[in-house]
């Protein structure tokens, strides 16, 4: 329990006034402001009376709301690419290109960085936004900032208030008589105080890694995270200063061959130059001049599957004639109302049949026909310019939603050997990466392993360093050596090793409950199971949807199973908004005045 005092800044709720508060101002915190903005807002919805008595606090740990983690500044460097389409990214239908279109003059000023990077060679001027592009995540990180600070003046122009907590901590919280209360800390000063009489609260704390039961974590030349790249590039520099002997090249090791294993590369790769053909394709990779004439590092990446994932290009017009609602209800019929993987996958195998003429099943999902990375990127790269009807079933499939209605112990069986082939394939990576990645191996900097299911992959030498084991073409087990380890793998769904304090004493409060089901934990948090976003709460032996607390995308365990990214935030923020803006309309129409902290009492 923490030893702070619950000193409030927000004081007990008062009646005919309503409290929102949203911790996380990333994409997800972001998109629910402006949802809930836009409800409060709609005309004739409330009266001005009803606005004024509305406040909505929002709670950030870094400098800036709108970012978050993954598209913050200090993040995102430039070679750092969204995995998804700009038409796929608004907060709203395709807000995101429209913002790109009006902020052009000065994104041209400002950033022409950002605008070269997808578009090498062009004059900025000339420049044209384009749905199916995949911009750098800090060209997205600016957006999701306007976007912020435009919901924040609409709310302060319709004389609803909005207090932002930037560069502070939520690190406990409770339900009171007086609705829920949030205890903050000022990362700046160390000052704690609580927000109290919250009506409603949105935990939209994104992802997390955790450093708790990683062997690895306290030793030198491990990174647990390659981000901020900043801290990356410093870490591997001093090791491989405090390692170099003469003649040895050094190797650095990257875990996860996902966006962010990608990310990881390129920014170890970030000194060096990539020269571009006259349309704007990777022609090659020149490595930064070392002034002792050393070779560049060795970067070795790789994974479970040892394959990248897939270059998306236009969605086939294949669909799913085999795996339909129907069938799937047809397994639940057999299986005392539940789904199974097998059928589930038997089925999909003969729609990636139908469409494929014969030539490939869900078994090359599992295990695709290439001999290495380098040939599936390259095939990849031909296919995208026509579509991949592989990567459209299996996304179609993914987008079914059946891991929910899964049997618990074929939970436990999807998590452990096929969630990573429905990720690796559905996940896509921008043409330019792929290119990018193929133009690294061609410099001889950047090569690839496949680990397997067999044991773990990274382990340390009695020397300090560090030795990856990895499968041969042939199947046969060998490693090879490295001097720093970046992991950059899925991450943990613990709540209880959670790195925020907030979710640890939330969980102990019983605020949030783990997802459990026949005792398979799977990891995450519960959400009311009759379909709305509010969050399962623990009351002596009985659990239930709570009054105050909602959360959706990364700390729900189900969200990556499931969920596209952008569409699946809209969709729920717009939930949530609707539910939270019920309240405000029963805020009964009184004469309301301001106390000398601003808020609003009757």
């Amino acid at each position: 329990m923490p030893s702070a005092v619950w000193s409030p800044e927000l004081k007990a709720n008062t009646v005919g006034t309503v409290r929102y508060c949203v911790i996380g101002t990333g994409f997800a915190g972001t998109c629910a402001l402006w949802h809930l903005v836009r409800e409060l807002t709609v005309p004739g919805r409330l009266s001005p009376l009803s606005r004024s008595a509305i406040t909505i606090a929002t709670v950030e740990r870094g400098r800036v709301n709108g970012p978050g983690y993954p598209y913050a500044k200090d993040n995102a460097q430039l070679g750092h690419r969204c995995n998804n389409e700009a038409s796929t990214m608004g907060i709203h239908g395709n807000d995101f290109v429209d913002w790109l279109a009006e902020s052009k003059p000065w994104l041209v000023a400002d950033h022409p960085e950002l605008i070269l990077e997808t578009h090498p060679g062009i004059e900025p001027t000339d420049w044209k936004p384009e749905d199916g592009e995949f911009y750098p995540r800090a060209l997205f990180g600016l957006y999701l900032e306007h976007r912020f600070q435009d919901a924040v003046k609409i709310a302060r122009d319709h004389g609803i208030e909005v207090r932002q907590y930037t560069g502070h901590e939520a690190f406990d919280g409770r339900t009171t008589e007086d609705g829920f209360s949030v205890l903050l800390r000022d990362l700046g000063t160390g000052r704690e105080f609580s927000l109290d009489g919250l009506d409603r609260v949105l935990l939209s704390t994104g992802h997390w890694q955790s450093a708790e039961n990683d062997a690895l974590a306290e030793h030198a030349g491990y990174v647990s995270a390659p981000y901020p790249p900043g801290r990356l590039r410093s870490v591997v520099a001093g090791r491989v200063r405090s390692r170099r002997t003469p003649g040895a090249r050094p190797r650095i090791y990257v875990q996860g061959m996902g966006p962010s294993g990608i990310d990881a590369i390129m920014t170890l790769c970030d000194e060096g130059e990539f020269t571009y053909t006259a349309d704007g394709h990777v022609a090659s990779y020149r490595p930064a001049p070392s002034g002792g004439g050393e070779e560049p590092p060795h970067i070795v990446v790789g994974s479970r599957s040892g394959f990248f994932p897939p270059v998306r290009g236009p969605l086939t017009g294949h669909e799913l004639s085999h795996l339909t609602p129907d069938a799937l209800a047809g397994i639940r019929r057999e299986h005392r109302g539940q789904l199974r993987i097998e059928p589930i996958l038997d089925l999909l195998d003969k729609d990636l049949r139908r469409a494929t003429d014969g030539a490939l099943g869900w078994h090359d999902v599992e295990n695709p026909r290439f001999s290495s990375a380098r040939e599936k990127l390259e095939n990849d790269l031909r296919d995208s310019r026509h579509g991949n009807p592989v990567y459209t079933l299996v996304l179609k499939a993914r987008r079914m939603c059946f891991y929910r209605e899964l049997e618990p112990g074929d939970k436990v069986v999807y998590d452990r050997l096929f969630d990573t082939h429905f990720i690796r394939t559905a996940v896509p990576m921008p043409t330019a990466n792929a290119e990018k990645l193929i133009a690294l191996m061609d410099a001889g900097v950047l090569s690839t392993v496949k680990h397997g299911y067999a044991e773990p992959p990274v382990s340390v030498h009695e020397d300090g360093g560090f030795v990856i084991a990895y499968e041969t073409a042939d199947g046969r087990r060998s490693s090879v050596r490295a001097d720093c380890v970046v992991r950059a793998k899925t991450q943990d769904f613990s709540l209880e090793r959670h790195p925020s304090a907030l979710v640890r004493n939330l969980l102990r409060r019983g605020e949030i409950v783990h997802h459990e089901e026949s005792g398979y934990v799977t990891g995450g948090l519960a959400l009311d199971p009759h379909g709305t976003y509010r969050v399962t709460r623990r009351v002596g032996s009985l659990s239930g949807p709570s009054p105050h607390l909602s959360s959706y995308g990364a700390p729900v365990r189900f969200w990556q199973n499931e969920h596209n990214y952008a569409r699946a935030f809209v969709k729920a923020a717009e939930q949530v908004a609707a539910d939270w803006a019920d309240a405000a309309t029963k805020i009964p129409q009184r004469t309301t005045v301001p106390d000398d902290s601003g808020l609003i009492i009757t």
